[in-house]
């Protein structure tokens, strides 16, 4: 006679938990950290986001210190068009978590790339980054900046 395995018969497989590997680079790690804090403004109780923060901004400034050159406050040897997603993260990351320190490198990176000839290449990500850094710091020299970032993208389409 055939026997025929139901799903009451078959025991269950255990289940595995396995780890999502980390994130390889400081880009693939923002991207995480920009997610987690959009997620903890709708849901501020949510442990799993506030740890990804508070870790990746724990690595973001690791990456920045052994790194820093008083001509390259930067946490990579390169400069890409989302530059300003770096310290964006960290300035979220700061204020959702109290993080005085996240805060203090988010604020002086974004502020050694305004002394820099940088902006035109990230000019399409300079105003989310000065944003976060205004609601970090309230000072208004971000908000104005901003601003501008914002009026330069859209006089300037094509480079954003």
């Amino acid at each position: 006679m055939f026997s025929f395995n139901t799903a009451e018969t078959i025991p269950a497989a255990p289940a595995i938990n396995t780890p999502k590997p980390a994130p390889s680079t400081p880009r693939d790690l923002v991207a995480v950290m920009l997610r987690a804090a959009e997620k903890l403004q709708g849901q501020p109780g949510l442990n799993s986001a506030r740890t990804l923060l508070e870790r990746g901004g724990e690595q973001l400034v690791q990456l920045l210190d052994p790194e820093r050159r008083p001509d390259w406050a930067w946490f990579e040897i390169l400069f890409e068009e989302d530059a300003c997603r770096l310290p964006e993260a960290l300035l979220r990351a700061g204020r959702i978590l109290g993080r005085e320190d996240f805060i203090a490198c988010g604020v002086e990176t974004l502020d050694w790339m305004m002394r820099g000839r940088v902006l035109a290449k990230c000019v399409g990500t300079m105003a989310d980054a000065c944003d976060a850094a205004f609601a970090g710091t309230g000072d208004l020299k971000w908000l104005m900046i901003s601003r501008t970032a914002i009026l330069a993208r859209r006089a300037h389409p094509q480079q954003s």
